[in-house]
C-alpha cells in the first residue's frame, strides 16, 4: 500500500522514548513523606535538599506541601490534621477519602529524611539530564543551530560544576583564618569605604518613595556593565543577576526603564533575569527555595524586592530566622544578596517623623539585620529629590552620612552633600572632641548624639591621625579631660603648630 510508511528502528526508539516515564523514585518519595509525618523535626533537613518540584507523584507532592504548611503554621502533621488540610484543598479523592494518608503514615522505614531526600534529588538530576538529551535530540532532528545546541551543553556543565564545587565547604582552620586579604573584598565600594562586602548581604531600607529601589537597581546595572558605577563607587561585575520583583513588579520595571535604552537589550537579556511576583514558596515553608531559584537562573547575584514578600510574618522569630536562613544558604553557594526593606511605622509620639538611627527601627525580627553585613537607611518623604543616607551597619568604615540627590526622570542618583571631617577639624576653634564632631555629623538638630555616634566620630578622627592628617591631644585637649584633635595642616595648607 502506497500510503503506508515503513517504520525504521529509529522510529521505534523514538516512540519508546516518548511513551516512557521520566526518571523518578516514587518509593523514596513515599518513604520521605512517612518519615516527615512520624519525625516532623526531620522535615527541615530534607527541605534544604529538595522542594516540591522534585516529587514526581502528584499525591506525594501535595502531602509534602501540606506538611510544610502545617509546620510553618505550628500545627500538627498527624494523619487527621493532614486529611483536613488536603480536604480544604479539594484533593481528598486523590487519597481515597483519606485512607491513603493513614496507610502511608504506618510505613516508617529505617532510613532518615536526609537519606530519602538525597535519593529523590538524584532522580531529579537524572531528569534534568534526560530533559537536556530530549532538547538536544529535538534540535538535531529539526535542524537547530549548532552554536545554540553547544551552548545548552556548556550551560548545563557549568551549572553542575558550580553545584559540585559548593557540595563540600570544609576549609582547614589555618587557611580560613589566616589566608584572608588585608582589606574587606567589596561587591560595592572601594578601599575601606564599603557598602556591600563579598559574602555578606546588603539591606537597603527606607519608607515608600525615597528611592531604595532606584539605588538598588543602579547597583545591579553597574554589576552587569550597563553603568560605570553606583554613587560614584565601583561595583564588582556579576555573571547574571536574578531580580525577585515581588513587590509591585510593574513598578520595578518602570523604574529600571528610566535607566536603560533599547541598545542595552542584549546585555539585559544575557545578564539579568526577573521573577515577577512572590517566590514560588514562602521561605518559612521551604528554606531552600532561594538558593534553588538562583541555581535555576544561573545567577551569582540576587535582589530581593522586598523582604516582606519573602516570608510570612517578619516580626516573628520564625519569620526572621527563615529570612536569615535562606540568605545564609544562598551566600555560602557564592551568590551575593541585595535586599530591599522597610522601616517600622512610626506612631504619633515625639519620635514621629524622626529619621531612624538604629537597626531596631527597621521592620521585623532582629534576625533579619543580624544576618546582614551592611545595612543602609534612606530617609525622606515620598518623591523628595534630596534624601538622607545613613550607614547603620558597616562591614568596614562607615560611609556617609550623606544627602543623596535623585534625578527622577533619568533614574540617576548622586551624592549631593557629604560631611568633610577634615574640613571641620581645620576650621575648629581649638581642639575638637569626638562629642563635638558627632553633634555636627549625626545630630545637628537635636544637639545630643548617642554614645554609639560619639564612638564612630572618635574612630573617624583616629583614622585621620593614622594617616598623618591630624594630631591627638590627650588629657585635657578638649573640654575637661576629654581628648581633643587638631588638624596637621591649616586651612591654607601650611603645617599647623
Amino acid at each position: 500500500m502506497s500510503n503506508v510508511r515503513q517504520m525504521s528502528p529509529h522510529d521505534t526508539a523514538d516512540d519508546d522514548a516518548l511513551n516512557r516515564l521520566p526518571p523518578g523514585d516514587p518509593a523514596a518519595e513515599r518513604a520521605l513523606i512517612t518519615r516527615c509525618i512520624n519525625r516532623p523535626d526531620e522535615y527541615t533537613v530534607a527541605a534544604e535538599i529538595i522542594g516540591s518540584d522534585d516529587f514526581t507523584h502528584p499525591a506525594y507532592r501535595i502531602l509534602w506541601d501540606a506538611i510544610g504548611q502545617q509546620l510553618a503554621d505550628k500545627k500538627p502533621v498527624d494523619p487527621v490534621a493532614l486529611r483536613a488540610t488536603v480536604e480544604a484543598l479539594g484533593q481528598l479523592r486523590m487519597f481515597s477519602n483519606g485512607a491513603l494518608i493513614w496507610e502511608i503514615a504506618r510505613e516508617l522505614g529505617p532510613g532518615d529524611a536526609e537519606y530519602y531526600a538525597e535519593l529523590i534529588q538524584a532522580k531529579t538530576r537524572l531528569r534534568r539530564i534526560d530533559d537536556l538529551a530530549v532538547r538536544l535530540r529535538s534540535g538535531v532532528l529539526n535542524g537547530g543551530a549548532v552554536d545554540d545546541l553547544e551552548e545548552q551543553i556548556t550551560g548545563y556543565v557549568q551549572q553542575r560544576g558550580t553545584a559540585a564545587a559548593g557540595s563540600s565547604r570544609f576549609v582547614p582552620g589555618g587557611a580560613f583564618i589566616l589566608d584572608r586579604p588585608d582589606t574587606v573584598p567589596a561587591v560595592w565600594g572601594e578601599g575601606d569605604q564599603i557598602l556591600w562586602a563579598e559574602g555578606e548581604a546588603l539591606i537597603i531600607a527606607g519608607p515608600p518613595g525615597v528611592g531604595k529601589t532606584t539605588v538598588g537597581q543602579q547597583v545591579l546595572l553597574a554589576a552587569i556593565g550597563v553603568r560605570a558605577h553606583a554613587l560614584g563607587m565601583a561595583v564588582r561585575p556579576a555573571k547574571r543577576v536574578l531580580y525577585l520583583a515581588s513587590d509591585r513588579p510593574q513598578q520595578a520595571a518602570r523604574s529600571m526603564a528610566r535607566m536603560v535604552t533599547d541598545e542595552h537589550r542584549d546585555i539585559l537579556n544575557q545578564h539579568l533575569v526577573f521573577w515577577p511576583g512572590p517566590p514560588p514558596k514562602d521561605f518559612i515553608k521551604d528554606p531552600g527555595i532561594l538558593v534553588r531559584l538562583c541555581k535555576q537562573a544561573d545567577a551569582d547575584m540576587v535582589c530581593l524586592d522586598s523582604l516582606k514578600d519573602m516570608a510570612g510574618e517578619l516580626s516573628s522569630e520564625e519569620g526572621g530566622q527563615a529570612i536569615n536562613g535562606a540568605i545564609q544558604r544562598t551566600l555560602v553557594e557564592g551568590v551575593e544578596v541585595l535586599a530591599l526593606h522597610h522601616h517600622r511605622k512610626q506612631g504619633g509620639g515625639k519620635d514621629s517623623g524622626r529619621e531612624p538611627t538604629s537597626l531596631d527601627e527597621l521592620y521585623g525580627s532582629a534576625w533579619i539585620t543580624a544576618g546582614a553585613g551592611s545595612v543602609v537607611s534612606l530617609w525622606g518623604s515620598a518623591g523628595d529629590p534630596i534624601v538622607a543616607f545613613k550607614h547603620l551597619k558597616q562591614p568596614a568604615s562607615e560611609c556617609g552620612p550623606w544627602r543623596l540627590k535623585h534625578d527622577h526622570p533619568r533614574g540617576v542618583t548622586e551624592i549631593w552633600h557629604e560631611v568633610d571631617v577634615l574640613d571641620i577639624l581645620a576650621h575648629a576653634q581649638g581642639p575638637l572632641t569626638p562629642q563635638q564632631l558627632a553633634c555636627q555629623i549625626y545630630s545637628p538638630d537635636k544637639g545630643k548624639p548617642t554614645a554609639s555616634e560619639v564612638e564612630k566620630a572618635r574612630r573617624r578622627l583616629d583614622q585621620l591621625v593614622e594617616k598623618g592628617l591630624a594630631h591627638k591631644i590627650s588629657n585635657g585637649g578638649g573640654r575637661g579631660k576629654e581628648s581633643g584633635y587638631v588638624a596637621s595642616f591649616s586651612t591654607t595648607g601650611e603645617i599647623a603648630s
